[in-house]
């Protein structure tokens, strides 16, 4: 482990970046960095010893650990609740209606995850929660989607949940109105919500969150950033625009993989849409050492282009890989995995890759544009991200693919200059303090 050192370098220069840091309102501020709360990792938690748990939160939320500050949970069931907890929704009522919500209930999975987000907030208060359902209770829906008699009943249920998490300690800043609307699967974990309706639904639950008293904002859309979910962005906004105030994308379009820039589309909706914020919501983590830059890359890509935020799919998981539903994400992993029978967890590769940003970027930064990045065509190269903290220090964050270890030079356009070494095949972060904070630089490998 090395530290930058200033001044330009007086030895072999092998890569130069280039951040400007003059012009500091051009680009988005930052959220914050986080992962997913699910049932499945409210099992896995509750299956430690009570002081490991408030171990893995302070890992997780603490200063002292990896300081996450943007958190998604789930609304009811998702495909990744275990088989334990079965099928189940805050009014599921045996499947018969209730338009009255006189059956509403969080259920004992809905009160442990409400425990859980407390017991967070207790930990780490500046937390920012948006919450997304994958379906809402069965006998609301007909043909895998909202009937249309059960629409204003869908709304009372979602303005329930709000109310209800607030009263327990919750209180959600963001919901969208459903995860990945464009899937049609399971209909215990899915629910398809086209454009149109989406608007209609947009239309009704904004006003009723306000009539409520609650200051729960609306983001748009939760699923793939490609053709279909532009055209379904453009027509919420078009039609719903006074009660969006964000959007939300997943990265799973086939196309965004496969491309260095799959991320671009962001930038287009930034050019269009300037004023409404963006956030990556959803993006699976990989537990193999050959996807050591998976991770990283879905964070930093969304953000080089214009994300205000970015999340990883999930937060705890099983090593046994036995917590997803029935035809679920069954191979997905967690930041930290869990042995239920040893009663033991472990942090990730992808726990550490997350803590790169989201330890050292503090929630209001400004984004920095740069230059110098270059991917080859055999995907090595070095891409990195930049930020000016509120406090005035800068953040730089960089994914060398290269083999080699690379001498590198930063120039920002203030004048500074500050060199060092950045390993081979790592994520690097340097913070460099501001005069007026004169703490100890920082590089983490």
């Amino acid at each position: 482990m090395t530290s930058p050192s200033q001044g330009t370098s007086v030895g072999k220069l092998d890569w130069r970046l280039t951040v400007d840091d003059t012009e500091t309102g051009k680009r988005q501020s930052i959220t914050g960095f986080g992962a997913a709360w699910t049932d499945a990792t409210v099992a896995v938690f509750d299956s430690l010893q009570a002081e490991q748990q408030e171990q893995v939160l302070n890992d997780l939320f603490a200063d002292q650990g990896i300081k996450l500050r943007l958190m998604r949970h789930t609304i009811g069931q998702s495909d990744m609740t275990p088989p334990s907890v079965g099928r189940y929704s805050y009014d599921e009522n045996g499947g018969q209606r209730d338009a009255s919500m006189s059956h509403f209930d969080l259920s004992d999975a809905g009160r442990g995850m409400v425990s859980w987000l407390v017991r967070m907030q207790h930990v780490q208060p500046d937390v920012v929660h948006l919450g997304s359902p994958w379906s809402p209770p069965s006998w609301m829906k007909h043909d895998n989607t909202i009937d249309w008699p059960n629409v204003d009943a869908w709304v009372d249920y979602m303005v329930k949940y709000l109310q209800e998490f607030k009263q327990k300690g919750v209180n959600v800043d963001a919901i969208t109105i459903q995860n990945e609307p464009l899937h049609d699967g399971d209909s215990a974990w899915t629910t398809r919500i086209d454009a149109s309706y989406a608007t209609i639904l947009t239309n009704k639950l904004g006003p009723a969150i306000q009539a409520a008293g609650l200051s729960t904002k609306i983001w748009a859309y939760d699923h793939n950033a490609d053709s279909a979910g532009w055209n379904y962005v453009s027509t919420v906004i078009h039609q719903a625009g006074q009660h969006v105030s964000g959007v939300a994308w997943h990265c799973y379009s086939t196309n965004y993989w496969e491309s260095p820039e799959r991320y671009s589309m962001l930038t287009d909706f930034y050019n269009a849409h300037p004023n409404i914020p963006q956030y990556s919501t959803e993006c699976w983590d990989h537990l193999k050492s050959e996807d050591f830059f998976n991770l990283p890359d879905f964070i930093q890509g969304p953000i080089r282009n214009y994300a205000s935020g970015a999340l990883a799919w999930v937060l705890g998981g099983s090593t046994d890989y036995d917590v997803a539903y029935p035809g679920g994400c069954d191979q997905c992993s967690g930041l930290v995995q869990v042995d239920m029978k040893a009663k033991s967890y472990e942090k990730t590769q992808d726990y550490y890759n997350l803590g790169q940003f989201s330890k050292f970027v503090n929630k209001g930064a400004r984004y920095l544009y740069n230059e110098g990045g270059h991917t080859y065509p055999d995907g090595t190269g070095v891409q990195f991200t930049s930020y000016l903290n509120p406090d005035g220090s800068k953040v730089l964050v960089v994914l060398n693919k290269i083999y080699n270890d690379l001498h590198t030079e930063v120039h920002f356009k203030s004048g500074d200059v500050w060199n060092g070494v950045i390993p081979g095949r790592s994520v690097t972060t340097w913070v460099i303090r501001s005069a007026s904070n004169p703490a100890e630089d920082v590089i983490m490998v």
